[in-house]
């Protein structure tokens, strides 16, 4: 009966992952919905992560393993939608792991908003992972309510994983991973993927494991440059937007803004304000020009007190929040 049912594409691309693969190619081969195909795409990695992806290959014909010179990971996932035969695709970051039923729940999500693109506002976030939602809640989005969603500051997690597409609505609409960027090329994508949409489909179950213990992640290292880069990211989807509405623009500056304050906190954590003094007054002259705009914005109000605090004084700021995590 599951061979009745639609091929789906697994795309994990594989850098540095050593000693997580494993577990995340695993969880892939042992989901419920068992009509799929696993690309591992080895970005010219220089650990062990192919040599083991390959040997897993040999025991699954659902597996094929693609080794190509290190190009990055926007490079390593496009070229995984062109292999991918499946009619829909989901990515998976080799350093994470999927639930058992993430590929049935997903493609359930896609059957019950007849959508071209769908994903979860939750996932289980290792370490210290969340239980599992109680109750299920099932949405449907016009393209311009996504595109909000997923640029507003902490609604969805922005990266391409814990979300599926038709792969034929990605070719047709030419929809690739920029590879400009190091951050924000998933938020490129998958903002991009909302716009085009007819509807998006959104639902709550936890069904995607996110690891936040990798010290080689770029999400996780501690990098003043990646904030200058994801900035660079949000110019990008300025640049070749669809929608002119003010939502949108209201939910790009919100999150601009959030990243801007990341990138200044980021300078002071490493003692980096010197080194990059153009910035650090450039952002802290926009943070500072906005500061009552912060009012209306969606965050938590010791988010936007905190943001405020830096503001005033940035460094006095920094210390007082670095006391408050000492003391912990």
């Amino acid at each position: 009966m599951q061979k009745e049912l639609p091929l789906i594409t697994v795309i994990v691309p594989m850098y540095n992952v050593e000693s997580f693969i494993q577990q995340c190619i695993s969880s892939v081969q042992e989901q419920t919905y068992r009509n799929i195909e696993i690309l591992l795409v080895d970005d010219g990695s220089p650990d062990r992560s192919g040599v083991l992806a390959d040997e897993m290959a040999r025991s699954d014909d659902r597996i094929m393993v693609l080794h190509i010179k290190n190009g990055g990971v926007s490079a390593a996932r496009n070229l995984g939608v062109r292999n991918a035969t499946g009619e829909f695709v989901v990515f998976v970051d080799g350093d994470d792991y999927l639930a058992s039923d993430y590929v049935e729940y997903m493609y359930n999500l896609v059957q019950v908003t007849k959508s071209e693109f769908v994903m979860s506002r939750n996932c289980f976030k290792f370490p210290g992972a969340e239980q599992q939602v109680n109750v299920d809640r099932v949405e449907t989005l016009t393209s311009e309510q996504a595109a909000v969603e997923l640029l507003y500051p902490e609604n969805i997690d922005i990266g391409c994983w814990n979300k599926m597409f038709s792969r034929e609505f990605l070719l047709k609409n030419e929809i690739v991973f920029p590879g400009d960027f190091f951050m924000g090329e998933g938020l490129n994508f998958i903002v991009a993927a909302a716009q085009l949409a007819n509807r998006v489909g959104v639902g709550l179950r936890r069904v995607y494991h996110y690891r936040r213990d990798n010290e080689n992640s770029a999400t996780t290292a501690v990098s003043v440059n990646k904030y200058i880069n994801a900035l660079s990211a949000l110019d990008n989807i300025e640049r070749t937007a669809l929608l002119n509405t003010s939502l949108f623009k209201d939910a790009l500056k919100a999150h601009r803004y959030f990243t801007t304050f990341l990138a200044l906190k980021t300078m002071l954590m490493t003692g980096e304000e010197s080194f990059y003094h153009r910035e650090y007054k450039a952002y802290l002259s926009e943070l500072r020009r906005n500061l009552f705009y912060l009012v209306g914005v969606r965050i938590l109000l010791l988010k936007k007190i905190r943001i405020w605090m830096y503001c005033f004084n940035p460094r006095m700021a920094h210390k007082f929040f670095s006391f408050l995590i000492v003391a912990k």
